[in-house]
């Protein structure tokens, strides 16, 4: 009975694992390789038989394979590359310059606006540069008026003021670029001009034109001829109005002169009286000698200076030479020339060239002589016009 109860047993288990078994393969789908799953069901109907039998449990080589074998090394996921994507030069941002601060108690400003950055800037030191311009010429021209109309026969009010408009129109140095901002289809610049950097600047240069005037000054009372006391004069005048010119400048930016200078008129009076007394010799050399000779007589007189045959009294003597050269041309009606006129400044109590001016013209006429004739007068007026500049 017991045995029969055994044997009923077996075969119901080994039907069991056989319906399991045909169970998993129906629903397994068809593979090459059957799964862990298929093989595990196998091993635990294999120990469940055996556990029928008695006989001792034996570890599967799946099991084995399973506790021996490690878990997976997990696998290293590479991050997505970042791609960086050129900007066009059409979509690049405008650079952003640094703002300064150009404060009013320290700096002078102007804006200037333009098609492109450079125009702007450029136009912005132009309107900066047009605040001290007008104000120059106005300070400077009244200070030498002041002082002209002061000096008994002085005639150096016109050389003087051709001499401000020179000083006005000097550009600024210096000048610090701000930022650069863009408004509609204008740039715009401002620039500054650092009033305590100007100051400073323009006070050693106003020692400096200072130092060279007295030296000027010395040089001239230490001559003996009247062109040798004039000439270093002349350069003195010209000096103080380049620094009536940069006191003008400190007084723009809002400081007070202290160095005004007191002896100016006492400069520009000995200039007017050496120029009323000196005596100009002059000789012009050549054929057509008289003629140039006549013609800058007439104008040097004009203008104040002494001219006549005064031989060895003369403080200057004007010794020169006239050459006229007959022009080629294509026109049969009209003959040219060309008259080059040359002229040499001597002291006369050295015996030394202090100066020399030159020029030439052309002139036409029916005939040679008329063409002649008209070069040596238009000639004539531009080598005196040279003369009255050079001891003006």
């Amino acid at each position: 009975v017991v045995l029969g109860a055994q044997c009923m047993k077996k075969q119901s288990f080994i039907l069991l694992i056989l319906l399991v078994s045909f169970l998993a393969c129906v629903s397994a789908p068809p593979a090459k390789k059957e799964t862990r799953s298929v093989k595990s069901q196998h091993e635990r109907a294999r120990i469940a038989f055996d556990e029928l039998d008695d006989k001792p449990v034996e570890q599967s080589a799946v099991e084995q394979s399973e506790e021996i074998e490690p878990p997976p090394a997990p696998v290293k996921v590479s991050p997505p590359k970042k791609i960086v994507e050129t900007p066009s030069p059409s979509s690049v941002p405008p650079v952003v310059e640094e703002k300064i601060d150009f404060n009013s108690s320290r700096y002078l400003t102007a804006k200037g606006y333009g098609s492109s950055k450079p125009e702007s800037i450029n136009q912005a030191k132009a309107e900066l540069s047009n605040i001290f311009k007008a104000k120059i010429s106005s300070d400077v021209t009244s200070k030498v008026k002041q002082v002209s109309d002061s000096v008994k026969g002085s005639s150096y009010t016109r050389s003087l003021q051709s001499r401000v408009q020179v000083v006005s129109e000097i550009e600024l140095e210096g000048l610090q670029i701000g930022e650069t901002q863009k408004e509609r289809s204008e740039y715009v610049t401002m620039v500054a001009l650092d009033k305590i950097k100007a100051k400073e600047k323009w006070e050693r240069d106003i020692q400096k034109v200072d130092t060279e005037i007295d030296i000027l000054i010395d040089k001239s009372n230490k001559s003996k001829s009247k062109i040798q006391k004039l000439l270093p004069l002349k350069k003195v005048l010209e000096l103080w109005v380049s620094r009536e010119a940069t006191l003008s400048r400190l007084r723009i930016i809002g400081f007070a002169s202290e160095f005004d200078r007191n002896d100016m008129k006492d400069i520009l009076q000995n200039v007017s009286d050496l120029k009323s007394s000196m005596l100009i010799d002059i000789d012009v050399a050549g054929p057509n000698g008289k003629s140039v000779r006549d013609k800058v007589a007439e104008i040097l007189t004009d203008n104040g200076f002494k001219i006549g045959d005064f031989e060895s009294k003369a403080d200057v003597s004007i010794q020169g030479s006239v050459k006229i050269d007959e022009v080629k041309n294509n026109n049969p009606r009209f003959k040219f020339a060309r008259a080059t006129v040359s002229l040499n400044i001597i002291d006369a109590l050295a015996g030394t060239q202090v100066g020399q001016v030159a020029e030439n013209d052309r002139g036409a006429g029916l005939n040679h002589e008329e063409a002649s004739h008209v070069s040596i007068k238009k000639v004539s007026e531009k080598v005196s016009e040279k003369l009255i500049q050079y001891f003006n």
